[in-house]
């Protein structure tokens, strides 16, 4: 093709000039540039009722594509040439023609082309681990689940896609990436009020997945910073109930279970289609400026734990043996009660005994209860025998009977 610049008529012609032959204001249902119906060697060509798709006349599908391809026939022919060399317009190439002589169907051919790298473009694939929403002129159409796809490309349609498996966190109070720390006030994140007007430190972070891709687009503008204005709004909501004993011991379990169930509950209001995986205390302290403070407390309060435990360790051996002990005391005084009143039975019995043998021989049971008595008092006694007759001479030996040797006589009395 040579490089001679068009004029503005066939600049207008090469503009309405498509695959099935001239469609500009002359009317006429193809031909060359002139519009005179005759081919480009000269011969008259027949007028073709058919050739024009826009002409208003009722053509099959069929029709059209035999035209279509009959001229797309005539225009790779003309435009390779022919390669036998002959003589004439047939043996000459497109590069060696001049513009006038230039096919005018490869302008349909170059928008054709083009249409179908467009439409082309439309082809998508969705990952294993998306899905995607197309949109139609900005309004939601249908959402699309992993494998290839096709939307009408742009402008007409466009396609947002999504990871619906991974657990995206976000984190307060600290920051795992330094790069996340530059414009993040990490100290105001972190310091909450208490349910008992006490300031705690608090290092947490929240995990969360899209639910559903339709309400995640549309609902929420920014996700990220929704999620994490709600999440730290609700954390703060949990603490302002919580005392700060139970935030700092045994009480962080819970704070964790109802701050998760508030922002399902916040964000679903919102319809943000995500859910909440997990919420998880990483550090609960009291301020920095006080922290060696409340560790005292901790350290009285765990030595308060250490005495009462061993108090009641003590208080757990010696209470069983109270009352072993106890019960002990109990067998022995009910046995000492049963052996006093078997004693007491006995004497009476005896008494009532003796006292039959008394009301029979008066005399006799006196004298016997006399020497049994006397013989009790004796038995153990060291016994002074005194001579009556040695008392004229103001002297009273004495002496225990129990030294007298058996030997000697004790003299009899006169």
């Amino acid at each position: 093709m040579t490089t001679k610049l068009l004029g503005l008529k066939n600049l207008k012609n090469f503009a309405f000039q498509g695959p099935w032959g001239n469609q500009g204001d002359s009317g006429q249902s193809g031909g060359n540039q002139s519009g005179s119906g005759q081919n480009n060697d000269g011969s008259a060509k027949p007028k073709n009722p058919k050739s024009d798709y826009r002409s208003g006349n009722n053509r099959k599908p069929s029709q059209i594509s035999d035209d279509f391809f009959a001229k797309a026939k005539k225009f790779f022919k003309d435009f390779l040439g022919n390669g036998s060399g002959g003589s004439g317009n047939n043996n000459k190439n497109i590069f060696n023609r001049s513009p006038d002589q230039t096919p005018k169907s490869i302008i349909g051919l170059v928008v054709l082309g083009l249409v179908f790298l467009w439409l082309s473009s439309g082809v998508y694939k969705v990952d294993s681990d998306e899905n995607a929403v197309v949109l139609y002129f900005g309004k939601f159409y249908s959402i699309e689940t992993p494998g290839l796809n096709y939307h009408i490309p742009f402008p007409f349609g466009k396609v947002i896609k999504k990871s619906v498996t991974i657990v995206n966190t976000e984190e307060f109070g600290f920051a795992s990436s330094s790069n996340k720390n530059k414009t993040r006030n990490l100290e105001a994140e972190s310091l909450m009020l208490t349910g008992d007007e006490n300031i705690v430190d608090i290092e947490f972070q929240v995990q969360w997945q899209i639910a559903d891709i339709k309400n995640f687009v549309f609902n929420i503008a920014e996700p990220n910073s929704a999620i994490r204005k709600t999440a730290e709004s609700t954390m703060r909501e949990v603490i302002a109930r919580t005392p700060i004993a139970a935030a700092l011991s045994d009480g962080k379990k819970n704070i964790e279970l109802e701050t998760k169930d508030l922002l399902q509950q916040v964000l679903d209001y919102y319809g943000a289609g995500v859910r909440v995986v997990l919420v998880q205390l990483r550090r609960v302290d009291p301020p920095s400026q006080v922290i060696d403070a409340f560790r005292d407390v901790q350290t009285a309060k765990a030595d308060k734990e250490k005495e009462i435990n061993q108090a009641q360790s003590y208080a757990n051996d010696v209470i069983p043996r109270a009352r072993g002990l106890a019960a002990e005391m109990e067998q022995q005084a009910e046995a000492f009660r049963q052996e006093v009143i078997a004693n007491s039975q006995g004497e009476a019995g005896r008494f009532v005994s003796i006292y039959n043998q008394y009301s029979k021989a008066k005399q006799v049971t006196k004298k016997r209860m006399y020497l049994e008595t006397m013989e009790k008092i004796y038995r153990d006694m060291d016994k002074v025998f005194i001579d009556k007759n040695t008392s004229k001479a103001g002297v009273m030996p004495y002496f225990p009977l129990n030294d007298i040797p058996k030997q000697t006589p004790i003299p009899a009395k006169q």
